[in-house]
């Protein structure tokens, strides 16, 4: 079958859907914390929520048809785009696959299994293709493995502690690399940066950011604990995720210095009680979440009822915020301050699911003509028994 590639550079919103944060009010100052600047949001001066196009931070989009072949077919999560490749995160028995932009399959990245080159559950992924290498940390794992572009298995990189749940980072030398790590009780570092060949170049011991891995029946709990990452900018940028929603700042490593250094945060004020949250970075903005705790059973307690924010750098001004896909028809994105990574707005989609979400977008009867025909074509040309389509656009910059 015909790999489909489709690129849309002229919007198919329906008109005036557009809105920016021109008329948004001051949400947040810039302060001084030990020589670095801070952006602090007031939580209080958040109020109206904006629709916000897709288009509003990213350029055009486009959508990719992967290969049909039977070693092709991609599992539904995350995906990093390079300049010349797609890398698919697996799940379940499948591996992660790299692609051409154009969706033509390459090779498998590593096996599932617990052999040399093989995996259980991938964390973080760095596609490097300036040195040919591409590097996955697994979930819990004291090594990080390393392949060629066509799949080959290379020598692993061996870390000083397990990590888990980590987030990478690759110099664009190829010759060091830097990681976080959820900073457990007695853990070593929470950030460091070492040479491939092992040596520590320098890490910062978790201190009070420690988190203890057992709750206070002394239940094992700690992996409801993420470090989170979006790779957005220039920076390492990092943000510890508790349940537990103590105060805290998203930062960057300053891997040189050796520093945690703070760059976001919100002033909750004299609220009695802290929501759980979630703080993240893109290129002119800052976003994030604020949900409740919400109790499903005895043993068991989720997030609920998300709400999400967005600041703008140059102006510190601020609202809530609901994204729609404006190259689709105003599809809404349902976790705004998630979707983005790595640079680009991405979307992995089983054929079954987009065919749904199509179905959703034309039901809109606000739907401008032009772009209710391009979804039909699009819907026309997608079969329930393709392989995945990819969505990326990418941030402006």
């Amino acid at each position: 079958m015909k790999k489909l590639v489709i690129i849309w550079v002229s919007l198919i919103c329906s008109a005036g859907f557009a809105q920016d944060l021109s008329k948004s009010r001051k949400a947040a100052d810039m302060v001084t914390v030990e020589k670095h600047k801070v952006t602090v949001c007031n939580k209080s001066l958040l109020k109206d929520t904006v629709i916000l196009p897709l288009s509003y931070f990213t350029e055009e989009m486009k959508i990719v048809k992967l290969d049909n072949s039977e070693q092709a077919l991609a599992s539904p999560g995350a995906v990093v785009i390079g300049e010349q490749y797609i890398l698919a995160r697996g799940s379940g028995n499948n591996p992660c696959k790299l692609f051409t932009k154009e969706g033509k399959y390459i090779a498998n990245i590593g096996a599932k299994g617990k052999g040399p080159g093989e995996y259980q559950t991938v964390c973080d992924e760095v596609l490097d293709e300036k040195n040919n290498r591409i590097y996955i940390l697994p979930w819990s794992s004291q090594s990080v493995l390393v392949y060629d572009l066509k799949g080959k298995v290379l020598d692993p990189v061996r870390l000083p502690m397990n990590v888990p749940k980590g987030k990478l980072f690759v110099d664009p030398s190829g010759t060091t690399i830097s990681v976080f790590a959820v900073p457990f009780t007695g853990s070593k570092y929470i950030a460091w940066t070492q040479k491939v060949s092992g040596e520590v170049i320098g890490g910062i011991a978790p201190g009070t950011l420690a988190i203890s891995p057992r709750d206070a029946s002394g239940k094992f709990n700690g992996f409801n604990n993420e470090i989170m990452s979006g790779k957005n900018t220039s920076g390492m940028d990092a943000f510890l995720f508790t349940f537990g929603a103590r105060l805290d700042t998203l930062y960057h490593y300053d891997a040189k210095a050796n520093q945690l250094i703070p760059r976001f945060t919100v002033d909750y004020g004299s609220a009695k009680k802290i929501p759980i949250f979630t703080y993240a970075e893109l290129p002119f903005h800052y976003m994030g979440s604020f949900s409740e705790l919400k109790q499903v059973d005895q043993s068991t307690s989720v997030a609920s009822r998300h709400v999400f924010f967005v600041i703008e750098k140059a102006t510190l001004k601020g609202n809530y915020f609901k994204l729609k896909n404006d190259y689709l028809g105003d599809m809404e994105i349902g976790w705004p301050a998630y979707s983005f990574s790595n640079g680009y707005f991405t979307g992995n989609y089983d054929p079954g699911d987009l065919l749904d979400e199509l179905e959703k977008a034309l039901s809109n009867r606000k739907l401008s003509a032009d772009a209710r025909q391009k979804l039909t074509r699009l819907k026309s040309s997608i079969s329930e028994k393709d392989n995945n389509y990819i969505f990326y656009a990418k941030l402006k910059q």
